[in-house]
């Protein structure tokens, strides 16, 4: 759980690619919530360029003054798979720090894991992930003006561990 965030649960919709439940965790189809995170816009990716996780898992934040946040646990079939999932999404990740539009991203340097500050027309929002064997996990808030310290980003990064 990220500091100062609490969970919530969403009643979801077709639009919005799930149907809730009532908890704050909701099932996607994996190969629709690896494409929706992948496909940052900053570079080419097609489906055919990283493996389909086998199971995916999103649970709702959010924080004090109810600006939302995502978190994503992508399962794949074995490490092998993850890795390349991993790799291309942090490269998608690391195109955006040469763009204006529409999504532009600054990496902090030098922690076990991904960490991005990104700007987008609408907002700003910090991301964290990590891998972890077979398993990918992604959480990204809603961060104006990119509060969020790297000491707070590294206790979440501790806890997708």
């Amino acid at each position: 759980m990220p500091a100062g965030w609490r969970t919530v649960a969403l009643e979801g919709s077709t639009e919005e690619g799930f149907e809730g439940n009532g908890s704050w965790v909701h099932a996607r189809d994996p190969r629709y919530a690896a494409q929706d995170a992948i496909t940052i816009g900053c570079a080419d990716v097609t489906r055919d360029d990283y493996p389909d996780p086998v199971a995916a898992l999103e649970g709702n934040y959010t924080d004090g003054d109810g600006a939302p946040g995502v978190g994503l646990a992508l399962d794949f079939a074995d490490e092998a798979a993850a890795a390349a999932y991993w790799e291309r999404y942090t490269a998608q990740v690391a195109a955006c720090r040469t763009l204006d539009e529409p999504v532009r991203t600054a990496l902090v340097e030098g922690l076990p894991g991904l960490v991005d500050r990104r700007t987008y027309p609408d907002g700003e929002w910090t991301e964290v992930g990590r891998r972890s064997r077979a398993r990918v996990t992604l959480v990204i808030l809603s961060d104006p003006g990119h509060r969020m310290s790297r000491a707070q980003a590294r206790l979440l990064l501790d806890q997708l561990a």
